[in-house]
């Protein structure tokens, strides 16, 4: 959805996910992160006889240690996945809805505005079928009216300014508040690019044409529920199609978006206006109620130029239609079942899903992750414990001090650049479970009942237009640093660059990622992985642009940074090399970051687990453990355009045949092996 939330940490920066999708001097001694109590008499050795014959470790450690699971496991027909992060969200799912259907159970006892009022209605709009169809677009149908009925380009961008006004929503420009990346204590106004469909390299992508095909497809059907007749759809569908495949070409590419130096552009509103044509940019300006700023951050600045290209009264066909498209697409998924369902076969045709979810766990989710934060405070209720905290914080304080015996033997960076690195992480805030103050950005929403003349359409906008407001409000004061990105049932973690701050949600903290009763060596491998590659974050390509406070600031020295782009070229190339599905390689540029946290926690972890052998071995198995994954067809090509994570399968071979201490856990493997990478074929940068 082009609609993203203001503030969500994880947008516009794309924070460092560990899936998908970031500050007193102290020198450690290497005792202090190798003097560990890893419990693992004989686990390494049982942990080869538990796992079968028909793959070799020297040649597939992925598939050696996940032969069995993945033998076993079947992507789920309502899935374009398995994985143990799908396990985990299911389970959080089913507590949560447990706990669902419970409040509508006492739908009758709960009172009018309370959270369990707001929570049962909307769950039973959303099953209500009928009522459903009765309302067509409901609320969203006047903010169409006003796109469909402007009859000039200054009435458009008007229309268009107000959208976002009151609900956040963006096409043609897409304004977001996010922390300015130079002054990490205040926000600054971001204008992205358009909304381009399946994305930039997707368009781009030759091989999927076919895919390309139904997407137009896909456009035309959507556009008819609009009211358009079969052949103004079908011109309609093409001609957004041909739109965004121009803007396509101007875009920044997947690799470019996290690279602070590339889209933190600052203009003033008079150099703002010098991007488009006279008069058009600053009547969107003030109708999205965004004038009288200092600065405007163009994150985008050769697609702002494109753009402006087509403001023209003579594109005002094109745009309108498009920015209709939009709409619909954004709120497909909570209209009519007609529309929902037209939504639905486009999602499961991208990602090779055989078969739709049910209405009823359709209408459970959409519930749940519409009121994450409130749903969030249930879970922890139930799931979390303070000695899990205790136990990752314990964790935490070992990797960082293991991270900074290693920046500080480094051979090729100089001793002030150490200097600064090491206070990042001394600096560097630690989040576990759950946030200290909850969000409560639907006290002012209204989330009426089917018998009081509710629909689920309407109750979305009430819910989303209540949030858009609390975020404008935010944004008139400094940064929240206590705020969270991700919701404490999501099974994942991720860095903040502007708040240097690594975030674990509770529904992460359980196995195969921690298991209190494990040995330390196998947690290493499994949540000491998740830290350290969260941590690792601070000093990838992007992340180490930023200051210990958050702050866009190169605190390197120019020789040291070159040598840092020389290393992390040959990781690119490394990765480059690499077959991500069925002759794919991947993208070297657009996975590099993740990359380099991947090779970064294991160089951590091993050295926290030092020379013992059985220790080493248990790790790399439950690293390799927990990328265990199937995926459909669709699905893996999609990733390999879309996501800046390499795949599972190459996370963990590609990374284990450039660690050393892979090949001292296993000196049998050799030259020739599938799993032999030569030592100075070993990339590395920590």
């Amino acid at each position: 959805m082009k609609r993203k939330t203001s503030l969500c940490l994880a947008l516009l920066l794309m924070l460092s996910f560990l899936m998908s999708g970031c500050r007193s001097q102290k020198e450690v001694l290497p005792e202090e992160t190798n003097a560990q109590p890893v419990n693992v008499q004989g686990e390494a050795k049982r942990e080869e006889k538990q796992t079968g014959d028909k793959v070799k470790l020297a040649d597939d450690f992925y598939e050696y240690v996940n032969q069995k699971v993945l033998k076993e496991k079947e992507i789920p027909k309502d899935s374009n996945h398995w994985s143990y992060f799908y396990e985990l969200d299911k389970k959080a799912y089913e507590d949560l809805h447990e706990t669902l259907t419970g409040t509508v159970k006492n739908r009758s006892n709960a009172a009018p505005g309370s959270l369990q009022q707001k929570i049962a209605d909307l769950y039973l709009t959303a099953l209500d079928t009928n009522g459903r169809e009765a309302a067509g677009f409901g609320q969203l149908k006047p903010y169409m009216d006003s796109i469909k009925n402007a009859s000039s380009l200054d009435e458009y961008l008007r229309a268009a300014g107000t959208i976002y006004s009151d609900i956040g929503f963006g096409s043609i420009i897409l304004p977001q508040w996010y922390e300015d990346l130079k002054d990490s204590t205040r926000y600054a106004l971001y204008l992205d690019g358009a909304d381009l469909g399946p994305g930039k390299e997707t368009l781009e992508d030759e091989s999927q044409a076919e895919l390309i095909k139904s997407y137009e497809a896909y456009m035309e059907r959507t556009l008819k529920y609009s009211g358009m007749g079969q052949e103004e759809a079908k011109k309609a569908a093409a001609d957004i199609l041909a739109f965004q495949k121009d803007l396509a070409k101007s875009a920044l590419p997947l690799s470019k978006q996290n690279d602070p130096g590339v889209i933190y552009n600052p203009y003033s509103l008079e150099e703002l206006k010098k991007l488009f044509p006279e008069g058009t940019i600053d009547r969107f300006i003030q109708s999205a109620g965004l004038s009288g700023l200092d600065t405007y951050v163009v994150s985008q600045e050769e697609q702002m130029k494109k753009l402006g290209s087509y403001l023209t009264e003579d594109s005002l066909p094109l745009l309108k239609n498009y920015t209709i498209f939009c709409l619909i697409n954004d709120f497909g998924i909570y209209l009519t079942p007609e529309i929902r369902d037209n939504y639905r076969d486009w999602h499961n045709l991208q990602n090779g899903i055989k078969e739709n979810k049910s209405d009823e766990k359709m209408a459970s989710e959409m519930t749940q992750d519409m009121l994450g934060f409130e749903f969030g405070q249930l879970y922890v209720e139930k799931q979390f414990s303070q000695e899990e905290k205790k136990a990752i914080e314990e964790m935490v304080r070992q990797i960082l001090n293991a991270y900074k015996s290693q920046i500080l033997a480094l051979d090729w960076m100089g001793e002030e650049t150490k200097e600064a690195a090491v206070r990042k992480l001394d600096h560097m805030t630690l989040k576990i479970g759950y946030p200290d103050q909850w969000p409560d950005d639907y006290k002012n929403a209204s989330v009426r009942p089917a018998e009081q003349g509710g629909n689920f359409i309407d109750n979305i906008l009430s819910l989303v237009k209540a949030r858009h407001g609390v975020q404008k409000e935010k944004v008139r004061r400094p940064v929240d640093k206590g705020e969270w990105a991700m919701t404490p049932q999501t099974v994942n973690a991720y860095y903040n660059p502007t708040g240097n701050e690594i975030v674990f949600p509770a529904a992460i903290l359980q196995a195969p990622f921690y298991d209190p009763n494990a040995a330390y060596a196998s947690n290493l491998g499994g949540i000491g992985m998740v830290i350290a590659h969260e941590v690792s974050h601070a000093f990838d390509s992007s992340g180490s642009q930023y200051d210990e406070n958050g702050n866009y600031h190169v605190w390197w020295s120019g020789e040291d940074r070159a040598a840092f782009k020389e290393r992390a070229d040959r990781v690119a190339a490394y990765y480059n090399a690499q077959e991500g599905f069925e002759g794919r390689k991947v993208n070297g540029l657009q996975t590099l970051d993740e990359n380099i946290a991947d090779l970064g926690s294991l160089a951590c972890i091993t050295q926290i687990a030092g020379e013992d052998t059985e220790a080493l071995k248990l790790l790399f198995r439950q690293y390799a453990t927990i990328w265990a994954s199937k995926y459909t067809p669709e699905a893996m090509i999609k990733r390999l355009n879309t996501d800046v994570h390499s795949p599972a399968k190459v996370r963990v071979n590609a990374v284990l045949r450039a660690t050393d201490a892979f090949y001292k856990a296993y000196p049998e493997i050799k030259e020739g092996d599938g799993m032999y990478a030569a030592p100075d074929k070993r990339v590395k940068i920590w």
